[in-house]
């Protein structure tokens, strides 16, 4: 089997990592062989802290994989998300374009590149470089330059960036668990590829992805990404709230999470009582179901009001038409989605599930699963699309390379 065939995702939670192995039928759509969803403690909100745990997490995962199919695995895509992303929408004049007498099909998808190489700052890597728009002789909002003929065009592009400690600890986890990183991809956006439909981003929609450690949220008008932001807080600190509060251990925590929480406590018996171990003491003991629930109350108001910010600041919280869809593990908590509907009254919030691919196991169907599903379906339309093409690769571990690409194309391009 040519390994060109076979597409690899990885989704490195704070929580678990998931893999999914899928191959390309008719090279238009994945059919998925296998996939494994194994614990994950190397990370904090998002971040790698344990490069070595984290290793052992994405091998024992690949292990699975290995014992269901002898497809080969050698390189992957793989998910990045914490409070170090960043994004710019700038504005680049392209003088250089168009000079062979028309725009081609090879100057336009070189587009990203040049961006990227020209956008490049110290301590940041830039992880996509998103053309939105072309202008062109004052012509706004053309979507497609190919064919036209002008000399020289001006693009707006959406550039993510990641810190670059934090994408070389991400990249040598990977490395070290002995596979190559085919390209690193925004998680939210990722999911949008699962979750949104074409007609969804023109009219307006964001995606709210809440995870284990972070909730990522993208934001897209017009057909194209227009914000990306990364809010610090997730499942991970609903249970430690309880973990802290009531001083028990984190994986007591959880389970109660799973078991009993609500962001609705009036919806609770007042006196229902459970049980949990106490660290320190060898008896459990009993606490209210509704103090757990109030506590889950508390930190669900503080995210919700957070999302609310930034669905405000990307222009999407305040369009009643657009679109808002919650997903991730952390959009399962009982209540919070109502929650999410009552205190932001201006958004038409839905549920994300991602959507169903061959050979896709129920498992796979849960909104916790929609970052690696989409990042199969981002893969896919990756390869497809020619050489050069938007978020191909990155290229910030590539000095010498990135240093004469900077200088070829110095002369030629202009930034505003």
């Amino acid at each position: 089997m040519e390994n060109g065939s076979v597409i690899t995702t990885i989704d490195v939670g704070t929580t678990k990592i998931c893999t999914i192995v899928a191959m390309k039928v008719n090279g238009r759509y994945p059919e998925i062989i296998a996939h494994s969803v194994v614990p994950c403690t190397g990370l904090k909100k998002g971040n790698v802290e344990d490069i070595n745990i984290t290793a052992e997490g994405i091998k024992s995962s690949l292990e699975v994989i290995r014992s269901r199919t002898d497809l080969p695995i050698n390189a992957a895509y793989v998910g990045i998300t914490g409070a170090h992303i960043d994004f710019d929408n700038r504005v680049d004049v392209l003088s250089h374009i168009g000079s062979k007498g028309v725009i081609t099909s090879d100057e336009v998808n070189s587009v990203p590149e040049l961006v990227m190489a020209s956008s490049k700052t110290a301590g940041r890597e830039i992880i996509h470089a998103i053309p939105t728009a072309y202008d062109i002789d004052g012509h706004n909002g053309i979507n497609n330059p190919v064919g036209m003929h002008a000399v020289g065009l001006k693009v707006k592009t959406h550039v993510v960036t990641a810190g670059d400690t934090f994408v070389s600890n991400l990249e040598s986890a990977v490395v070290t668990a002995g596979l190559k990183v085919k390209q690193m991809v925004l998680e939210p956006l990722a999911s949008s590829e699962a979750l949104l439909t074409s007609k969804e981003k023109e009219r307006g929609a964001a995606i709210v992805d809440m995870g284990g450690g972070t909730t990522d949220i993208v934001a897209f008008r017009g057909g194209s990404i227009l914000y990306t932001t990364v809010v610090p807080v997730g499942g991970f600190q609903f249970t430690n709230d309880i973990s802290v509060t009531f001083n028990t251990s984190f994986d007591e925590a959880e389970q109660l999470k799973l078991k009993y929480a609500s962001t609705e406590p009036a919806s609770v018996d007042m006196r229902e009582q459970v049980q949990m171990s106490v660290l320190g003491r060898s008896a459990k003991v009993n606490v209210y179901r509704r103090d757990i629930c109030q506590l889950v109350r508390e930190r669900g108001m503080e995210l919700i009001r957070l999302i609310d910010l930034k669905l405000q600041e990307s222009g999407i919280g305040q369009d009643h038409k657009a679109q808002v869809i919650m997903t991730g593990g952390a959009s399962a908590l009982p209540g919070l989605f109502e929650m999410a509907q009552q205190y932001m009254p201006n958004c038409n919030i839905r549920i994300g599930f991602p959507d169903h691919l061959s050979g896709m196991s129920e498992e796979l169907e849960a909104p916790a699963y929609s970052t690696g599903v989409g990042m199969l379906l981002w893969a896919l339309r990756n390869e497809r699309v020619a050489n050069g093409s938007i978020g191909r690769k990155r290229i910030g571990a590539r000095k010498s390379t990135l240093g004469g690409l900077i200088n070829r194309i110095n002369s030629f391009m202009g930034t505003k």
